[in-house]
């Protein structure tokens, strides 16, 4: 069974979350509290798989949380729920630890799925055996076509990889999948398949329908995307490249100050800003470089990546 914390301080808003949760996610426990101190309290006693956090609320708010679930060593990913006029504080949150967010707004729309991403990217850690080795340099090249199921049994064998080598603890795991997810699913939809992201935030159903619709038809069918990745005891880098159009580096917001929340083009990005220290585009704009540097190899696999913080 999946454990969820809520914490939101509105009843009303909390209640929601539950109905989103328990009508998408099956066999979920969920423990709703009003204060992040609350939710401190029952980590305490049993760690959850997840826990989702209203960002504004009175004492505890949604960034010392994260702050307050880092230092205490809970390897638990969390989500933030964001309202208006909260993108300083969320880019904060994500830098200090958080795996994803959801705008308030939206949580009809966006909450399970992302909740499903979160869960399903950090699934690794459990029963997770670990493997001493001296590898000190670890290549991997993979085609993969437009189909998103190849996404999540890829990001898992990448995430092995990296706790095999010892260069990186859970939470940094998690967000690098987080990552690497972001930058193949843009990659596919809207690279290869040129699917325009506000179709996607308007009309779910359309925009799945065009998907499959594309993947079937030519010229999307025969593109391809191409994921590299290269682990060493000094960096983890991953390359990511479609064969769509793409766009010009000026238009894809490359300055994480710029990135609009509310959308989901801008949502990954902001994701893939946060998580990695080096973001960078091709001139064609089809093609992304993400780096995460390593501070040390660590022999625990407790806290080998640059902190979550910087």
């Amino acid at each position: 069974m999946t454990r969820i914390v809520i914490v939101d301080d509105s009843a009303i808003d909390r209640r929601l979350v539950e109905f989103f949760l328990r009508k998408g996610i099956a066999d979920v426990s969920l423990l709703s509290v009003d204060c992040g101190q609350k939710a401190i309290d029952s980590i305490a006693s049993e760690t959850p798989d997840l826990i989702i956090t209203d960002l504004q609320m009175p004492g505890m708010n949604g960034l010392e949380l994260v702050e307050q679930i880092k230092s205490q060593g809970c390897s638990a990913p969390v989500i933030l729920m964001t309202g208006f006029g909260t993108q300083q504080i969320a880019v904060q949150a994500l830098k200090a630890g958080a795996a994803s967010y959801v705008p308030k707004s939206a949580l009809d729309k966006h909450l399970v799925e992302t909740v499903k991403h979160v869960l399903s990217v950090s699934q690794w850690q459990r029963n997770q055996y670990r493997v001493p080795t001296t590898l000190d340099v670890l290549e991997s090249h993979f085609t993969l076509e437009n189909d998103p199921s190849l996404i999540s049994p890829l990001i898992a064998y990448l995430q092995n990889q990296l706790e095999t080598m010892r260069l990186s603890n859970q939470l940094q795991i998690t967000r690098i999948g987080m990552a690497i997810y972001e930058s193949l699913t843009y990659a596919i939809y809207h690279g290869n398949l040129e699917l325009e992201t506000d179709l996607r935030q308007s009309d779910e159903a359309i925009f799945s329908r065009l998907a499959v619709e594309r993947r079937g038809d030519e010229p999307y069918a025969s593109r391809r995307v191409r994921f590299s990745s290269r682990f060493s005891d000094t960096e983890v880098r991953f390359v990511v490249s479609d064969d769509g159009s793409g766009n010009k580096p000026s238009e894809r917001q490359n300055s994480i100050d710029a990135i609009n929340l509310e959308g989901i083009e801008g949502r990954g990005l902001l994701l893939i800003h946060s998580f990695m220290d080096e973001v960078t585009h091709n001139l064609q704009g089809n093609e992304i470089t993400m780096v995460k540097r390593v501070l040390a190899r660590n022999s625990d696999s407790s806290s080998a990546m640059t902190n979550a913080a910087s």
